[in-house]
Order: structure tokens, then sequence, then C-alpha cells
């Protein structure tokens, strides 16, 4: 059988290979074909087969409620839960960021919803990592947020971080699920660009200032990128 040589990259909000972010990045230099989908644009999804070597669902979208979750508003939200859950269930690595680890977990019984006293983090927040996840996420990792709502965590997770305003920042199913509320893909050319687009969430308790993030950058996106490419590596490792 010929090795799995491919990474199923599900993005949103019309990104897609322009996006150069960390995630993609890794992948394609370890010499995984990147096979880019965006279902909110109308794309299918691929079937589930030997080929496909790691699944990474993005952030961005706009499931604005819980009961976005429940309804037809956006029938490719339903498609993405399904595969991502298949990805699961067949073996293969399966990672999400932001919307795309929120998809994981509502595939396996997670609540979705907003912080119960209305904060949001947009900007660069210190990770807390549980006892679990100590041996993966350093102490006082600063990365990349840019939401308000979160995750519960699912049936048979195991909680890795919290921070100050969301108790489950990301959690572990096995050994190859991993689902994250941050952005650790994120390059700062693409989070300038949601400084422009995200400027509603500015409005919100707990973001930081424009200002603070432009002083938090640096640092936090050389930190997140390198630990980024590492945790990759140890996941899906070279095609």
């Amino acid at each position: 059988m010929a090795a799995a040589k491919k990474a199923v990259l599900i993005t949103h909000g019309g990104d897609g290979p322009q996006n150069k972010d960390h995630a993609s990045k890794t992948l394609a230099q370890l010499g995984y074909e990147l096979d880019w989908r965006m279902p909110d644009q109308g794309m299918a999804l691929p079937e589930i087969d030997d080929s496909i070597a790691i699944t990474v669902i993005y952030g961005g979208g706009k499931p604005a409620d819980e009961k976005d979750w429940h309804t037809d508003r956006y029938p490719w939200l339903g498609a993405e839960i399904s595969f991502a859950k298949n990805s699961v269930a067949a073996g293969i690595p399966t990672v999400g960021f932001c919307l795309g680890g929120q998809i994981i977990a509502r595939g396996f019984g997670s609540v979705i919803g907003p912080n119960p006293e209305g904060s949001a983090e947009f900007g660069y927040y210190p990770l807390k990592p549980t006892e679990a996840g100590k041996d993966l996420l350093p102490n006082h990792f600063r990365v990349t947020q840019a939401h308000y709502h979160g995750f519960s965590a699912p049936d048979g997770a195991t909680i890795l971080a919290s921070t100050d305003a969301f108790s489950c920042q990301a959690f572990a199913m096995g050994e190859t699920t991993y689902g994250f509320q941050f952005h650790p893909e994120c390059s700062w050319q693409n989070f300038q660009r949601w400084q422009d687009k995200c400027q509603s969430l500015y409005a919100l308790a707990g973001s930081q200032t424009r200002e603070e993030q432009d002083l938090l950058a640096g640092e936090a996106h050389s930190a997140q990128a390198k630990w980024l490419e590492h945790f990759l590596n140890q996941l899906a490792g070279p095609a």
C-alpha cells in the first residue's frame, strides 16, 4: 500500500493557498500534497481514504450562536462535522484551530458558546497547561487568539490548557486528535489582516488594544511558529 501523501486543509471565509499560514507551510516542507478545501464556498470535501495523512480544519466562518449548530443555516458546518468524525474514526491525525477545534469538539458532544461573562480574546494570551498538557504546551506560552466563543471538552477528551477567560483552550482525544481554541498557525501578516477585518472585537471585554497586540506580536508569532512546526513533525512526520 502506498504511503499517505495528502494533507486535507479545510478553510473558511475564502482563505486558501494564499493564506501562507504556519501549518500549511510546515506540511509542505514535510513533503505533503496540500489539498485545500473550502466547503463554505461550495467546495465538496474529499472521500476518506488511505491517501490522506492528516486533516487540518482552520478557523473563520460565521456560526454566531449556539443555535446555529442546530439549524440548516450553514449546511457546510454539518458536512465538516461529519468529515471530522470520519477522519478521527479512520485514525487519521486530525487537528482543528478555533472554529476547526469547535467543529471537532461538536462532533463528539461538546457545547459551543460564548463566555458566560461576555469576555473575548483578541490578541496574545498566555496559556495555562493542565497536568496532562504540560509536556505538549509550554507554561505561559502566548498564543494568538481571535474569538468570543469556546468549547467544552468533548466526550472522552483530555483538557490540555486553559486561559483566564476560557477553561478549555486545548484538548486531545487519544494520540492523534487535537482541538485548539487558539491560532498557532497564524502568521503576523495574517493577524494584521484580522486587526483590520475584525474591528468589532476591540469593543469586547478582554480584547487587547491594537497597541498591546503590536507590542506582543513579534515574540508570540516566533514562539508559536516553532512550537507548531515541532508539533506537526511529531504528529504527522515526513511524507
